[in-house]
């Protein structure tokens, strides 16, 4: 039997970035992936490094602070550019409720070294003449990053793959070895393996992984559908995003709420219908192209008549108390488990590392405690 340090289970952003760092601290990795590498919902997220909508606790504030810079000079380190880029975020107000809540925000995360603006309706329609402003009091600004989310995938691949990572796409995992020491070994295809310590970070599929080994995560999920238009150069400079973006969609049995952002070539990326689904898949509705059309052309009238390349789905992982889940699962004592972040993208740089740390028995430069999956075991075992 094939033995390494860690088996990591998924090849997504946290998957292949904690992989490249614990292969760049001399362990012994291999990387098991049920699809292509960045095939699950890496690869069908919009791109944004979010920094200004999460949760506002010190700890929160600084994953996106530091994980944000860390990005100055990844590309050059990863080898592979992935087409990074500084890019306004406008966050549309609609309501008086929400410009007081934004300009809260604002208080706490400007101060923190995360910039938030408030501007009212007349500079909005400056900065953004294609939008109908009927009902807009103004935006919440912010600058925030945009990336190539198949090559981000591909740069940490290439990188891990140097540093010695064994990467094995198109393998899933099938069953796990369970003993009192933890997990003994893994099944992936025909082969069985074995490793000191076994990492989850599979997104969505978080549950049915660690359900082999007897142990029950509560990550959940929702559908989201998205789509991107034909090029349109010179049109949109910023990214766009409503401020009452997640109170739109929660607890809705389908709904649709705006976002989007242009990319490089002019294309726009646009976000998304939510619907809940008993099953996971990338499927794409009639209902999600059709919806997200009619509101955008709401927002944008110039957009009537754009042509829809290609449209997709994909779950979109939460947890019972909307923050991440990250580290040891108190019931076996060598399975991490990693998934749900908020801002994952942002903060992937400095989380890979971090979570690399953990896993080889390490403490972190900050205590992730308040992510510690025992919170939910505790839940449970009531």
């Amino acid at each position: 039997m094939q033995s390494y340090d860690i088996i990591v289970v998924g090849g997504g952003f946290l998957g292949l970035s904690t992989a490249y760092h614990l292969a760049g601290m001399g362990a012994s990795v291999c990387l098991l992936e049920a699809g292509d590498l960045g095939s699950g919902t890496s690869a069908t997220c919009s791109g944004r490094a979010q920094v200004s909508e999460g949760h506002l606790d010190d700890l929160n504030i600084l994953l996106i602070r530091e994980g944000l810079a860390r990005f100055d000079g990844l590309q050059e380190e990863l080898g592979m550019g992935f087409e990074w880029q500084r890019m306004p975020y406008l966050c549309l107000i609609r309501s008086q409720r929400l410009w007081d809540s934004w300009a809260e925000r604002a208080a706490v995360l400007t101060p923190a070294g995360i910039p938030v603006e408030l501007i009212g309706a007349e500079q909005l329609q400056r900065e953004a003449p294609h939008l109908n402003m009927d009902g807009m009091l103004g935006a919440a600004v912010s600058l925030e990053g945009l990336l190539n989310p198949f090559r981000f995938c591909w740069a940490y691949a290439q990188a891990a793959h140097r540093n010695g990572v064994d990467l094995r796409p198109r393998t899933p995992v099938t069953a796990m070895q369970v003993t009192e020491r933890g997990i003994t070994a893994v099944q992936a295809g025909s082969e069985w393996l074995s490793a000191g310590a076994v990492a989850v970070m599979c997104g969505a599929w978080t549950p049915q992984v660690t359900a082999m080994a007897g142990a029950d995560v509560p990550v959940h999920c929702t559908h989201a559908e998205a789509y991107i238009t034909e090029p349109m150069p010179g049109l949109f400079h910023h990214t766009y995003g409503l401020a009452d973006f997640y109170e739109t969609i929660h607890g809705k049995e389908r709904a649709v709420a705006i976002g989007f952002s242009p990319e490089p070539n002019g294309t726009l990326i646009i976000t998304e219908a939510v619907t809940r689904s008993p099953d996971i898949h990338r499927g794409a509705s009639f209902y999600g192209v059709t919806e997200i059309s009619r509101e955008l052309q709401r927002l944008f009238p110039v957009l009537a008549g754009a042509r829809v390349v290609r449209s997709w789905g994909a779950p979109t992982a939460f947890t019972p108390d909307e923050e991440p889940v990250i580290g040891w699962l108190p019931t076996r004592n060598n399975l991490f488990v990693a998934a749900s972040l908020v801002e994952t993208i942002t903060t992937v740089p400095l989380l890979g590392e971090w979570m690399a740390t953990m896993l080889l028995g390490g403490e972190p430069p900050h205590s992730l405690a308040q992510f510690d999956p025992a919170r939910f075991v505790e839940v449970t075992r009531k």
